[in-house]
């Protein structure tokens, strides 16, 4: 049996059929029913319908139980927590004792502190101790051990009348002020510190009269004083309203020396 093809590719036998019947009923030929190798495009339109795949599939867990969060072990039975981090539980049964203060050991029955007594400033006119190490102390107050007296000034007019002043070895500085070491009051004239100065040099058993930075003019005997001068018994110093005469008492008749064998101090005459 031979067949023929259409123009529109069918093979149908021509002795059964006069037209081809596949165009009348619009049916299309197999790939098996023709015997011969169909084309790509042909093979493309022969598809297996796939298969609808709604949602992936999901294993069902064992237990029936849903996992909501991490599952979490159980602390044994009697497990107390802790809220505050990095702290340890004391032992069941232990009381916490606080402490107010540091435990002092009590002293022996009977005793007596010890109580150390103030330092005792020295009296006023005598200078600094020798034991003050924080200030610095003269020549003959160091080699000596105390601060001696070299001489005196006796006001003898002004505000001051009749008060006499102690004049001690190094230099002296005179003002209203309580810091200075001949402390003169009830004179505004004279400034409150440094007005001028008095030096003794137990070297050379010497004194000196100094000006210093007060407003007012400095006479020695009535005339000014811009330059450091000689003070000679009984010398006459004027501060304006005030005046002071000059009493000695190291001279070329006495004066004070030391004894270092004996650690003290003694006046020759």
């Amino acid at each position: 049996m031979s067949q023929i093809e259409c123009g529109r590719g069918h093979l149908y036998d021509p002795e059964k059929y006069p037209t081809c019947p596949y165009c009348k009923t619009n049916q299309q030929i197999t790939v098996a029913a023709a015997g011969r190798t169909a084309p790509i495009r042909a093979t493309a339109l022969n598809r297996t319908a796939p298969v609808s795949v709604t949602a992936p599939q999901k294993t069902a867990p064992i237990s029936q139980i849903p996992v909501t969060a991490p599952q979490k072990t159980q602390p044994p039975k009697g497990y107390t927590p802790v809220t505050a981090d990095n702290k340890t539980m004391p032992p069941r049964g232990y009381a916490a004792t606080p402490v107010t203060a540091p435990s002092k050991t009590m002293p022996p029955r009977g005793y007596e502190p010890q109580i150390t007594p103030e330092p005792t400033a020295p009296p006023r006119g005598l200078g600094i101790s020798v034991t003050d190490a924080g200030k610095t102390v003269g020549m003959m107050q160091q080699e000596m051990g105390f601060d001696p007296v070299v001489g005196w000034l006796a006001c003898v007019e002004g505000p001051s009348r009749g008060k006499s002043y102690t004049i001690r070895g190094g230099i002296n500085s005179i003002g209203r002020s309580d810091r200075m070491d001949i402390t003169i009051t009830g004179d505004r004239t004279i400034s409150a510190e440094n007005h001028a100065k008095i030096s003794y040099s137990d070297r050379n058993n010497r004194f000196n009269l100094i000006p210093g930075e007060g407003r007012n003019i400095v006479y020695l005997n009535g005339e000014e004083l811009f330059s450091p001068m000689p003070l000679k018994p009984y010398d006459l110093i004027d501060f304006g309203t005030t005046k002071l005469l000059f009493v000695p008492l190291c001279s070329e008749r006495f004066r004070w020396e030391t004894e270092p064998e004996k650690g003290g101090g003694h006046g020759t005459v």
